[in-house]
């Protein structure tokens, strides 16, 4: 009886195609939409409680690559603000000298976040760069929930793709990235773009083919503004969307074979717009990355290394509820909490498979199912990389991602990274069996109202209308996040208020100590934050960035200076021991490469030296003099000059 109502239903629907369509009022089409943004908000606020009570000093992050986004948000605000007459003029959208002074750093090399840093600058100029930096990881959940409904709504009703949706968002993957990589968790590009596959596999297959590609068109254009902007977000996920969408597409020709002949043309014709429209608004950046200087020069990361685990599926990772208990998985090399996002539970597992077994024949998501599942699984034997490794032992297979690793550009894509498609593919599959669900729900209680069954739900019926829901909880219990962790930022006093400005002259060059290092840990690039901070007051010869020299293919950070060689060198020592010579040495050399002030702060992380004593040894030079301004020894090396002349 249920089968025959939603048959019913259907036939009604389609007979009614031929009138004209009548569209309910737009807050009547916005409400639910509304409701479910407020549901995200709530659960982001949730999640991300810990920085929500103190968004200006606190992150979500074990890392310490928040410094380096709180870095770009601080250029990109700057470099707005240069464009009105306020700013410090030395930041650049795409080119800056204002880090790795004087040489200066190719951002479009580097995940410098202008697609959103540019439209969050007033948020920077109002409260900071670390606020600014918040709002936007708080906010990548929700907006990646978001993009996946666009896409789950083109199939399912509201509730069911909601549901998917927000398990989409809060996917321990994309929770996962946002601890330090906002680049990747502010994830919409991926759901955008099956939108625009499906829309283009299913459009209408008849009448006059000017009207086909009309109806196309505007989501191409659509769908070329948004990879426009996500050339300035991560050329990273766009190059895995690539990939996932070349998958997608042979799984797509696979199962629908000739029903897709009538649409060829009109979603060729419709890519082809969007191709035009993003590399038109990518092209600074496309420039910017072929002509500036200091562009990396060979593969940024080594192969092999960052590859999900074939056990990744079933191990709960640390931000969801059963992570404390789960054993770690080795790796090849130590890899930061943030990448490790494989995991989706063997619920989540279950409710795709009954996705897949149920309805993989059915009138409306067969074919959508089948082309689900065969690009889930290309996606997820991609993410394992080459070689395969179980429980962290290597298996002497190579996998499919051996194939990837031989071609240009897409080369640069860490394996792992791909785990962000299977997600969405198990978002989807999830949405489908709870739409099946719920209308079976729905229509059970139709049928009661009108007195043709006793129950809501009878006989057999309760296993694929309870049975689906209970599944889906069951998941939600698994890998909802239950709070991320977050620490302290250090920030000085003395960056933030009007003393850096009193002491320091506006684009003067300057070295915090310690120098920001390339380490995936806590505290080793703060010195970044301080320049962000201050405005970008001054100019910081230190950085942690991806760039190349004319003797390094790939760089991470600043090459060491003299002071850094000098320094390293003295790890273990006291500054008693320092000769005095050698560090004459080391400040004159760091002078000579531009140097006007070595800033050290009293409760600098990760110094290794008293504050005031290391300033002290250091304004020994001939020349130099230090002082303390509030909680910043400020070492003064312009005089080296009058005392060499």
């Amino acid at each position: 009886m249920i089968r025959a109502h939603e048959d019913s239903r259907t036939a009604v629907r389609e007979s009614s195609s031929s009138l004209p369509a009548v569209r309910a009022p737009l807050r009547t089409r916005l409400r639910p939409w509304l409701l479910f943004l407020a549901v995200l908000l709530a659960c982001s606020i949730l999640t991300f409680r810990g920085i929500v009570v103190d968004p200006g000093s606190r992150v979500y992050a074990e890392n310490d690559d928040t410094s380096l986004f709180i870095w770009w948000f601080a250029n990109g605000a700057d470099a707005v603000a240069s464009l009105f007459g306020f700013g410090s003029e030395a930041s650049g959208f795409l080119y800056t000298a204002q880090m790795n002074a004087p040489d200066g750093v190719n951002g479009a090399w580097n995940t410098s976040v202008l697609g959103l840093a540019v439209p969050l600058a007033p948020i920077t100029w109002l409260w900071g760069p670390v606020v600014a930096y918040t709002v936007a990881i708080m906010c990548s959940p929700v907006v990646a929930a978001l993009a996946a409904a666009a896409f789950l709504t083109r199939f399912t009703d509201h509730l069911p793709a909601f549901a998917g949706a927000a398990l989409y968002g809060f996917s321990p993957y994309l929770i996962a990235q946002a601890g330090g990589h906002l680049n990747l968790s502010f994830a919409v590009l991926p759901p955008l773009v099956a939108a625009f596959l499906w829309t283009a596999a299913t459009g209408p297959s008849g009448g006059p083919l000017r009207a086909r590609v009309a109806a196309l068109a505007p989501w191409g254009i659509l769908l070329g503004g948004v990879i426009g902007w996500q050339f300035y977000m991560s050329t990273e996920l766009l190059a895995g969307t690539f990939l996932a969408a070349v998958v997608a597409v042979v799984a797509v020709v696979a199962v629908l074979r000739r029903r897709l002949v009538p649409r060829l043309l009109p979603a060729l014709l419709a890519s082809l717009g969007a191709v035009v429209t993003a590399l038109l608004l990518a092209a600074p950046l496309l420039m910017t990355m072929a002509r500036a200087p200091n562009a990396p020069s060979g593969a940024i990361r080594p192969h092999g290394v960052w590859n999900n685990d074939l056990a990744d599926p079933v191990v709960p990772t640390a931000v969801t509820p059963f992570g404390g208990v789960a054993r770690e998985i080795p790796r090849a090399m130590p890899i930061d909490a943030a990448e490790i996002g494989g995991y989706v539970s063997l619920a989540w597992l279950v409710v795709a498979a009954w996705a897949a077994l149920q309805h993989r024949s059915s009138a409306r998501h067969g074919l959508l199912v089948r082309v689900l599942v065969l690009t889930g699984v290309g996606a997820w034997l991609l993410s394992m990389g080459s070689p395969l490794r179980a429980f962290g032992t290597e298996i002497p297979v190579p996998g499919p991602f051996r194939i990837v690793e031989q071609v240009p550009v897409l080369m640069n894509i860490l394996p792992m990274r791909l785990s962000v498609h299977v997600t969405l593919v198990l978002s989807a599959l999830t949405a489908v069996l709870l739409h099946h669900a719920v209308r079976r729900i729905d229509g059970s209680l139709l049928a009661g109202r009108r007195g043709a069954a006793q129950r809501p739900v009878a006989g057999g019926s309760v296993r694929q209308t309870v049975g689906p829901i209970v599944a889906v909880l069951a998941t939600v219990l698994l890998i909802a996040p239950v709070g991320v962790p977050h620490r302290d930022v250090t920030i000085p006093r003395f960056f933030t208020g009007d003393a850096v400005r009193s002491v320091l002259p506006a684009g003067a060059v300057a070295k915090a100590l310690p120098t920001p290092r390339a380490v995936a840990e806590a505290d080793y690039a703060q010195a970044m934050v301080w320049q962000a901070v201050s405005g970008m007051h001054y100019r910081e010869t230190g950085g942690y960035f991806i760039g190349g020299t004319d003797d390094h293919d790939v760089i991470y950070q600043s090459l060491l200076d003299p002071l850094d060689q000098f320094l390293r060198q003295k790890e273990g020592q006291s500054v008693e021991e320092f000769d005095p010579r050698a560090v004459e040495d080391a400040v004159r050399g760091v002078r000579s490469g531009g140097t006007d002030f070595l800033l050290i702060p009293e409760q600098a992380p990760l110094l290794g030296w008293p504050a005031d004593r290391l300033a002290r040894a250091l304004a020994e030079t001939p020349g130099c003099s230090a002082q303390l301004v509030e909680d910043v020894w400020v070492v003064d090396l312009r005089g080296i000059d009058e005392e060499d002349a």
